[in-house]
């Protein structure tokens, strides 16, 4: 009877260990692409994919409409930030910080070539920091201009 209780105890605690698995899952931070432009990205605007094949398929982690707002998708959802502080470190180096309800983010974008009449690309990292000190930071690729 002893050895039937024992058992059933380690089964109880492999289930909430699982159950704690899944909760911490849902926790993770994930930047995920999106191809629509949100209606304030209109203009001149930056736009950055993971890398220059999503790039050229028009699938994009960040934009922003080279003003105070941007955009990045976070767990599946399309979040709007608020920029709160920008930084020119040289004539080819930027870092921008913003804001939104739940997250900060930072970005350090650093010229390249131009790509076309008005367009250059950058490339860089993105830093996204939840309120309970979550963070992730990814590499992108993209463009701006207007």
């Amino acid at each position: 009877m002893l050895t039937l209780f024992a058992c059933r105890q380690n089964n109880s605690n492999k289930n909430v260990s699982q159950a704690e698995n899944k909760i911490s899952e849902r926790k993770t931070l994930t930047i995920d692409t999106f191809s629509t432009f949100p209606p304030e990205i209109d203009g001149c605007s930056c736009y950055f994919s993971n890398d220059s094949t999503e790039f050229k398929k028009g699938e994009y982690i960040y934009m922003n409409d080279f003003a105070q707002t941007s955009f990045l998708k976070i767990n599946g959802v399309l979040t709007k930030f608020s920029q709160t502080d920008f930084k020119e470190i040289d004539s080819s180096n930027l870092k921008a910080k913003y804001k939104s309800e739940n997250y900060e983010m930072t970005i350090e974008s650093k010229d390249g070539k131009q790509s076309g009449d008005e367009t250059w690309l950058k490339s860089g990292t993105i830093k996204l920091t939840d309120k309970n000190g979550k963070t992730i930071t990814k590499t992108f690729y993209g463009e701006c201009g207007c």
